[in-house]
C-alpha cells in the first residue's frame, strides 16, 4: 500500500502526464477562472449589467454559467492577448482577457439592440 505522500505524488505525476499529452495549460485556465470570478463578483456594480437584469438576481445556476463562460472566453483568448502582450504570462493574459472580453461584448449587444443598421453601417464607413 502506498503512503498518502507516495499517492499524491502518482496524482500528479499523472496530472503532468495529461497536461503533457493535451497541451493543456494549467496557469492559463487558472488566471481564465480568476479573471471570471471577478467579472462575475463585480456584476452588480457594472451599469451594463444592471441594464440586462436590474429588476432580478441571477439564479445559482446562471451565475456558475456566468462564470463558466467568462472562464472558457478568457481561455480562449490567451493566444490573442499574448501575441498583443508578449511580457505576460499565459495565466495574466487569460486573466486579462477574461476581465476585459465579456464587458466589452456586453457593451457592444446593447449597443447593437439599439441602433439601426444605418447608424451601423454610418459608424463603420467613418472607421
Amino acid at each position: 500500500m502506498y503512503s498518502d505522500s507516495e499517492q499524491a505524488a502518482q496524482a500528479l505525476e499523472a496530472a503532468q502526464t495529461l497536461v503533457d499529452t493535451t497541451g493543456f495549460d494549467g496557469n492559463a485556465l487558472f488566471g481564465a477562472v480568476l479573471g471570471a470570478w471577478l467579472v462575475s463578483s463585480s456584476r452588480h456594480r457594472v451599469k451594463a449589467w444592471m441594464m440586462i437584469s436590474a429588476s432580478k438576481r441571477l439564479k445559482v445556476w446562471q451565475q456558475v454559467g456566468s462564470l463558466m463562460m467568462s472562464a472558457g472566453v478568457g481561455y480562449l483568448f490567451t493566444p490573442l492577448v499574448e501575441a498583443l502582450a508578449p511580457l505576460l504570462s499565459s495565466g495574466m493574459a487569460a486573466f486579462v482577457a477574461a476581465v476585459v472580453v465579456i464587458p466589452i461584448s456586453v457593451k457592444i449587444m446593447l449597443w447593437l439592440d439599439t441602433a439601426d443598421l444605418r447608424d451601423i453601417l454610418q459608424r463603420w464607413r467613418k472607421g
